[in-house]
């Protein structure tokens, strides 16, 4: 367990510290711009690992058919040593695909210790006590020209990176969980690519709903600067996403577009539908009373009864109109 605490702080507490203070004097002594750069720099380095991720993701929808095939063949088979045989049979497919499941997720899983440090970086690097200040002297290289502006300035647009988000101004801490939120979203929508797989379809779409709703409701507990991060890697995700795969990106947004129309449309219609329903209503008028006189009170009936029904025909008629 030691030799874990000093590979932690060593070989990444250490550095991301000395990043973010070396960004910090470079930057005109801006922690704003200093995570950003620092967030850019972190997801350039990362691009790789989603190319890669991308092309694991693609030919795992491409074997959906026959992993379905098999799950189809698995349910007929009662005998343990048949599942174990089907199971094998679905490793070999990922084998000769040359895909590994868990792949899928190499970058999210990457980015969880790139958090934690950063959230104990932040803090670390404006520590709120003189032996917080002490400690950062400490873990400063010796050639860091960042020692001399110690300590350093939180403040940024107006709110302290080093507060937590619920404590943020307003708004601030109203803003950000639902940016990290709908920009996280947006980012799986772009990434995952469409399944004919009903079962796997069901899962992309809580996870598509599931983890945005989680780490925005997170972000609360956060401080600014860690939900800065969050937010800026979370738009140069979807920036690298689009040009990584600009055909998938483009039909993702095709069908949120579609989505939005329809609903759109569909409220146009309710609307012109309700306010032909209401012109359309006969409107009350008084009846003329009868003064002993049968025939004006016939006529006056009859006029009743026709402008009733010529009301109802033509309300019958704007109904068929707007079915169709």
């Amino acid at each position: 367990m030691e030799i874990l605490g000093i590979l932690w702080n060593q070989g990444i507490m250490r550095p991301m510290i000395n990043s973010i203070a070396l960004l910090y004097d470079v930057l005109f002594n801006n922690f704003g711009l200093s995570i950003i750069v620092f967030t850019a720099a972190i997801r350039i380095v990362m691009i790789p690992l989603a190319v890669r991720q991308m092309r694991q993701m693609k030919k795992m929808s491409e074997l959906q058919p026959k992993i379905k095939a098999l799950q189809e063949k698995s349910k007929q088979k009662s005998g343990r040593e048949d599942r174990q045989a089907i199971q094998r049979e679905t490793m070999k497919l990922y084998k000769e695909a040359g895909v590994n499941p868990v792949g899928c997720l190499g970058p999210f899983f990457l980015q969880i210790p790139i958090w934690i440090g950063l959230y104990n970086a932040i803090l670390r690097v404006v520590p709120p006590t003189p032996e917080g200040l002490a400690n950062l002297s400490g873990s400063l290289y010796s050639w860091n020209p960042a020692a001399n502006d110690i300590p350093f300035n939180a403040r940024f647009i107006g709110m302290d990176l080093v507060d937590f988000v619920q404590a943020s101004p307003v708004p601030y801490n109203i803003l950000f969980p639902v940016l990290v939120g709908a920009s996280m979203w947006l980012q799986q929508k772009l990434s995952t690519p469409p399944s004919t797989d009903p079962r796997q379809a069901q899962t992309n779409a809580i996870m598509l709903w599931t983890m945005p709703v989680m780490f925005g409701f997170f972000t609360l507990q956060f401080p600014a600067g860690l939900a800065l991060y969050i937010l800026f890697s979370n738009i140069l995700g979807i920036v690298i996403q689009y040009f990584i795969a600009p055909q998938q990106s483009k039909d993702a947004l095709r069908s949120m577009a579609s989505v939005t129309t329809f609903f759109r449309r569909r409220k146009a219609a309710l609307e012109i539908a309700g306010a032909a329903v209401d012109t359309s209503a006969p409107e009350p008028s008084g009846e003329k009373q009868s003064d002993g006189n049968p025939d004006i009170h016939g006529e006056d009936g009859g006029r009743g009864d026709r402008g009733s029904a010529a009301s109802a025909r033509r309300q019958a008629r704007r109904r068929r109109h707007n079915r169709r």
